[in-house]
């Protein structure tokens, strides 16, 4: 018999043997390689964790802010599609006087995005194109400070115009969207246009 079969093999001599060997290595790699994934675990633990913690605050907030503008977006449409609405009463002669004022608004006010107590409306009536002034009917807060409601008569001048105080809902997006860092946004539409001679 060979000396290398005769010889006693020692633990490092079998370790050797089992790397070397196709069919002990898997078993060999799975049996050593427990203790080296078991210590990288301790100290890779919390990664997951820190890594949420920096990644998830301005990954929510750009989502808000998405879902916020947009649907201030949709406000803003609604706003100028509803005044445009309102303003068609006016020029086809079915609203008409100041007396009529709440029908205009509560026309203004058809849509599901657009609360009525947020609405500020201003009307006004011209001779001519040539005479349109339009002074401001919303002071720097936001309030309605000289409005009018005046359609006028058949074949005048009329321009009408509304702001909307639309509410942001985002906390931290309010600094950067609402007016003069408050929580509302003004959205304006206004309509200018000849009665018809009715």
């Amino acid at each position: 018999m060979p000396d290398c079969y005769r010889r006693r093999l020692g633990l490092r001599d079998m370790l050797r043997f089992w790397k070397k060997s196709s069919v002990l290595r898997p078993a060999f790699l799975n049996f050593t390689g427990r203790w080296r994934i078991g210590a990288e675990r301790s100290w890779r633990s919390g990664v997951t964790a820190v890594e949420t913690a920096l990644v998830l605050p301005p990954f929510l907030l750009l989502c808000f802010g998405i879902i916020e503008v947009s649907l201030m977006h949709v406000a803003a449409s609604n706003v100028e599609g509803q005044i445009a609405e309102a303003a068609r009463q006016i020029k086809t002669g079915r609203i008409q006087g100041p007396a009529q004022k709440a029908a205009f608004k509560q026309a203004a006010c058809a849509s599901a995005f657009i609360d009525c107590e947020d609405l500020i409306v201003d009307v006004r009536s011209f001779p001519s194109f040539n005479a349109i002034n339009f002074p401001n009917f919303v002071d720097d807060e936001g309030n309605a400070a000289g409005e009018q409601f005046n359609p006028g008569d058949g074949g005048d001048v009329v321009l009408v115009r509304a702001v909307y105080k639309y509410k942001i809902s985002t906390p931290f997006l309010a600094t950067i969207l609402g007016d003069q860092g408050r929580d509302t946004k003004q959205l304006q539409a206004a309509a200018l246009f000849r009665s018809e001679p009715f």
